[in-house]
């Protein structure tokens, strides 16, 4: 299942996550939030809608105005299930993203693709598809090779909790 969610910046570290999560649900049922923490700088987070309305009355209104006049940005998100991911390493420099997207799209219909490029290491990359079988008919075909034989790294995509700040009253 897809959900629809905001990324929301510039939160005071004053605030409670239980305040927030009142605040947002105004909009529409919250499923998750999360705020991270980042020393000095305002904290940031993630809050999780279980469809696309909230999402699209918070947009319409921006800059969101959180409490005692704090305006926060707020840009959507789309969060998509781990099964459905795939990392890909390994990737040369020389490879264009056309070309790789082509490549991924002969097991299945692909949703999302970035490169991440790095100067001195090979490229990597996270495709989304459109359901989990694509990622299990690669993860099962391995080892993947691109053209000229070279040989991608490819695994589950394994998701790094970040760091939340527990603001338990």
């Amino acid at each position: 299942m897809l959900n629809e969610g905001l990324f929301v910046g510039n939160i005071p570290h004053d605030l409670k996550k239980t305040e927030l999560v009142e605040f947002f649900e105004q909009f529409g049922s919250v499923l998750d939030f999360k705020v991270i923490s980042r020393g000095k700088h305002p904290n940031f987070g993630f809050v999780v809608f279980n469809n696309s309305e909230p999402v699209q009355k918070i947009l319409s209104s921006r800059p969101i105005e959180l409490f005692d006049n704090v305006e926060s940005e707020g840009r959507r998100m789309v969060r998509y299930p781990d099964s459905h991911q795939l990392f890909v390493g390994n990737i040369p420099h020389n490879v264009e993203k056309p070309e790789l997207m082509d490549f991924f799209e002969q097991f299945g219909s692909v949703l999302d693709f970035k490169i991440i490029s790095r100067e001195k290491h090979p490229n990597f990359s996270f495709v989304v598809f459109n359901d989990s079988e694509p990622v299990q008919k690669i993860l099962s075909s391995r080892p993947i090779e691109l053209f000229d034989n070279v040989r991608l790294n490819v695994q589950e995509k394994k998701t790094r909790l970040p760091r939340e700040v527990d603001y338990s009253p």
